[in-house]
């Protein structure tokens, strides 16, 4: 598997230079390869685009004064991340427990200002905008367990038990070595510990409605998702019934069918 390789995986699954990706990956999925060759392959072929990968430390930065290092603190989110963030022209963003690294045409300013948010994945932020850039989120070995875009989308439509209602105030550390407070609301629901476990469900309704596809990326089965389809679908499911991600183990046809 080299470099090469890789790239006509990306070009056979239908992607292009200038497209706008968030990435959730497994390297191990991806097979026998450096992860550096994986994130050359990555950033050369959408190198007219914008690539984007979850850099979260939930994990460590859950208590008050907890200190989230926008240089040093270690992503949860697998080696790949963690590699991406620490290259060259690669930006990551001041959010304590959400942050996101990006590269390409607008990286700088599309990470901007998540230090004065206080959710998660607030609308107003780097994964609600993935919807006005038509983004499309790459599900490179992992499911839609690993699809964080969809914790905005709830956001979005107000669905409810989702957040903690308590504020945690989290310590920033900045580019510039100067440390910010930042109040935020952690991700917390009394129905289920790990809400996205639930989000698999949409895989089948999103194959059926063409809003994603399936293609390979190495030795991985990679999901191409459309931010604004999968918006637009939720939409139509929210509509009927809000917490029915959590509440329910099948989604009724007749919710996003007709």
């Amino acid at each position: 598997m080299t470099k090469e390789s890789l790239i006509r995986d990306l070009i056979q699954g239908g992607l292009k230079k200038n497209d706008k990706v968030l990435l959730h990956t497994s390297l191990k999925q991806i097979g026998e390869v450096d992860a550096n060759v994986v994130l050359d392959a990555i950033m050369e072929y959408f190198n007219q685009g914008l690539v984007l990968m979850p850099t979260h430390t939930w994990d460590i930065v859950k208590n008050d004064d907890d200190i989230f290092d926008v240089i040093n603190s270690k992503p949860n989110t697998g080696i790949l991340p963690t590699l991406f963030m620490q290259r060259p022209n690669v930006y990551r963003s001041l959010h304590p427990t959400h942050s996101l690294a990006a590269f390409g045409n607008g990286a700088k300013d599309y990470i901007l200002g998540e230090e004065f948010l206080t959710t998660p994945c607030s609308p107003q932020g780097v994964y609600g905008r993935l919807y006005a850039i038509d983004a499309k989120i790459l599900l490179v070995g992992v499911n839609h367990s690993k699809n964080t875009y969809i914790h905005s989308i709830e956001e979005s439509f107000g669905v409810t038990n989702r957040l903690n209602p308590q504020l945690n105030y989290f310590k920033v550390l900045d580019y510039n070595r100067k440390t910010l407070t930042v109040a935020m609301h952690r991700h917390y629901c009394s129905l289920h510990p790990h809400v996205s476990e639930c989000y698999q469900k949409l895989d089948p309704i999103f194959l059926e409605l063409g809003v994603e596809y399936k293609t390979k990326f190495g030795n991985a089965t990679m999901i191409v998702v459309s931010a604004q389809k999968a918006f637009q679908v939720l939409a139509k499911i929210f509509a009927k019934e809000k917490q029915i991600l959590v509440e329910k183990e099948y989604i009724p046809t007749e919710y996003y069918r007709y």
